[in-house]
């Protein structure tokens, strides 16, 4: 009994000490890299452009359209969307995969009972009875314990690694939702867009009818030569066929956004689309760089791979150091199967071993280059996301104000363009202008329009990518 206390109070200071130098393995502290290399700390954009708005309480960047309709086609997109919801799934896998990985830093217990009947035979031995063979049974049961002690922190390290890789999936799963709540917003606008361009291409075409007709008469009435004829014939033709372009771009982006929503394209949507382009406030003041390092995914997942990629690495090291494992448990042993609930029939076992690599033809080291060349590239990978992260938002800042102004120097031509138009068609008339000056004034009129329009769209368009750029969320998860 005392030699029995003695070996168990062995093992328990054996385990406590492997258990307290496990507890205190250091480890670097991570170092953002781009925050070593002279991140800037306000954008360049800011200064030159004087069409940002000095209110910084816009949350959800979809209110700024104030669209029910549209949130509710971004939400059905979130729901039914097959893409993004294979993507949820792929993310629900890989945090699954953490839960694999970490449960290996814990102990493994099973239960289990066998049994085994068996018979020997004694040739040679003269027993009494004559018997030369026998026949025994034996029956175990017990709790089967092994635990490999991660002295090193190298399960640890895989652990954490294995929660990184999760967590960045999480964060790219988010960004897959901003991305489509982005796509939905454009695609509906430009479903806006195009009805506003087909309706403007078939008052160009009414327009230019009429003026066939007028000239037709007057041609057969010897009043207009062939070539004036001619002339509003290919207007009235090419302005046709503008329309009928019209149509097919308006149906290619009506089944686009059927895709997004995850419905079959069949070129028709039951919405309420507006009729024309909402009018923009001024562009919200945008965050710091480093605020938008904190709400971009894309980023924020870079930089948990980049982590991962550390932890990886210090795994691999840990490989060339020794492994120490315990196994054993207690137990039940007999010839009888009803004796192993027997307390008189109690076992237990607990054995160590300890194992150091020798030879493996360079698979270990060659694993540390691997994982040191992987962090290399995660790296390198989080540099060039930061970078086209910081130069979109600096281009998209850039380009509110010069959008703004094309679009108000495209009003001041539209405007005039339509009052040329008008006069120009009356001296035509009056006969003191030309058919082709009059039908080339009618032709920029109906363009200086249609450029306007496509203009407003950029703008939209423009603004709803400086908000995905910057990371801000388009609508609370739930409606």
């Amino acid at each position: 009994m005392i030699k029995m206390k003695k070996i168990l109070s062995t093992h328990i200071f054996f385990l406590s000490s492997l258990l307290w130098h496990g507890c205190v393995h250091p480890r670097d502290n991570y170092s953002d890299p781009l925050l070593e290399s002279g991140m800037p700390k306000q954008w360049e954009a800011v200064d030159l452009n004087n069409s940002l708005s000095q209110d910084k309480n816009l949350t959800y960047w979809m209110d700024s359209f104030e669209n029910e309709w549209l949130n509710e086609a971004v939400y059905t997109a979130w729901s039914t969307n097959p893409s993004l919801v294979a993507l949820a799934e792929q993310t629900l896998a890989v945090g699954e995969e953490a839960v694999i990985t970490g449960a290996s830093i814990l102990p493994q217990a099973n239960v289990g009972a066998n049994g085994s009947k068996s018979k020997r035979n004694l040739i040679g031995f003269n027993f009494p009875n004559g018997s030369t063979s026998f026949t025994s049974e034996s029956f175990t049961s017990g709790i089967n314990l092994s635990w490999e002690i991660d002295l090193w922190g190298k399960l640890r390290d895989q652990k954490n690694s294995a929660k990184k890789r999760f967590e960045g999936s999480q964060y790219d799963y988010e960004g897959a939702r901003l991305s489509l709540a982005g796509q939905v917003a454009k695609a509906w606008y430009g479903i806006v867009e195009s009805e506003q361009q087909l309706q403007l291409s078939k008052q160009m075409t009414v327009t230019f009818k009429k003026n066939q007709v007028f000239i037709a008469n007057r041609f057969a009435n010897g009043l207009a030569s062939a070539l004036e004829n001619d002339l509003a014939t290919s207007a009235l033709a090419s302005s046709q066929a503008t329309e009928t372009m019209r149509e097919r771009i308006q149906n290619t982006q009506v089944k686009e956004l059927e895709s997004f929503l995850g419905y079959f394209a069949k070129g028709s949507l039951d919405h309420n689309f507006s009729d024309s382009l909402p009018k923009l406030d001024l562009s919200p003041f945008p965050p710091t760089p480093a605020q938008v390092m904190q709400n971009r995914p894309d980023l924020l997942a870079a930089r948990l791979q980049l982590e991962a990629s550390g932890y990886d690495l210090s795994a691999a090291k840990m490989n060339l150091l020794p492994s120490i494992s315990l196994t054993g448990g207690p137990g039940s042993r007999s010839e009888e199967f009803g004796d192993l609930l027997n307390n008189r029939f109690r076992t237990w076992e607990i054995s160590g071993g300890i194992t150091q690599p020798l030879f493996n033809g360079g698979r270990i080291r060659a694993n540390i280059r691997r994982s040191q060349a992987l962090k290399k590239a995660a790296e390198a990978n989080y540099r060039a996301v930061a970078l086209r992260a910081f130069t979109e938002v600096e281009t998209l800042l850039a380009n509110e104000s010069f959008l703004q102004q094309q679009e108000e120097y495209l009003q001041i031509a539209s405007l005039a363009a339509q009052t040329a138009a008008k006069t120009s068609w009356d001296r035509y008339q009056r006969g003191v202008q030309g058919i082709f000056d009059t039908l080339d004034s009618q032709r920029r009129a109906f363009e200086a329009e249609s450029r306007l329009l496509d203009t407003r769209k950029d703008r939209i368009f423009n603004r709803i990518n400086l908000f995905l750029a910057l990371g801000m969320p388009a609508l609370p998860i739930e409606p």
